[in-house]
């Protein structure tokens, strides 16, 4: 046995404000609903995993906040807008991460924190010479998985066992300028986030399986 394959190794999958104000709401991304079904694929491969962890990040506004001046109201907690699109697959043994809950835009959802007080961050954390895998996708590519996934890295910059991934066919972006989701992607590369397929992702997942 390699040296690789006696490290224990663990996968965590964060769906980035998967909600409906995203998908057929006041701020609607474009083709929004197609990230449901890879996400859910995802956790429920990572679920299966020694350890999986999933996260759902969302954006849980006041109704009054500086954010809106920039953007129309949106995902008002406790509002239909702010609920997770019903195809989603959300498991009791997920971890939801809400976010924006102040006077803050709220884009990264390492700002975040569930009920509990748990962060994505505490999530992540590797122990000891565990090997973790990061997994992003969600809404929307250029700003809040963006944002997500490049504050992620950030946290564990020095942390050579953690890796980061986005997943092209589970995020959407904005776009209000032509671009912006393949700018987004860029930046990510530069953090050091690396974009790979949904069966990439598979195959990445699945290397990193452990017996049970």
């Amino acid at each position: 046995m390699e040296l690789y394959d006696s490290i224990p190794k663990r996968n965590v999958l964060i769906a980035v404000d998967v909600q409906n104000d995203f998908i057929s709401g006041s701020l609607a991304v474009p083709e929004g609903e197609q990230v449901v079904s890879p996400i859910n694929k995802l956790a429920e491969r990572v679920r299966a995993t020694h350890l999986g962890r999933v996260a759902f990040t969302r954006d849980w506004h006041p109704a009054q906040t500086p954010h809106f001046d920039a953007w129309p109201m949106h995902c008002v907690r406790n509002t239909e807008g702010a609920a997770f699109h019903a195809d989603l697959d959300i498991r009791p043994t997920d971890t939801i991460i809400s976010k924006g809950t102040g006077t803050t835009d709220g884009y990264s959802g390492m700002e975040g924190k569930a009920k509990n007080g748990v962060t994505l961050e505490a999530m992540i954390e590797p122990q000891g010479w565990e090997d973790v895998a990061v997994f992003v996708g969600g809404l929307a590519t250029d700003y809040c998985v963006q944002a997500t996934a490049i504050d992620v890295r950030r946290a564990f910059e020095n942390r050579r066992n953690v890796e980061v991934y986005a997943i092209r066919e589970a995020m959407r972006g904005v776009n209000l300028q032509p671009g912006d989701d393949i700018a987004a992607i860029n930046k990510m590369a530069e953090a050091g986030v690396k974009t790979i397929s949904l069966k990439e992702a598979f195959t990445r997942i699945d290397a990193r399986r452990l017996e049970q």
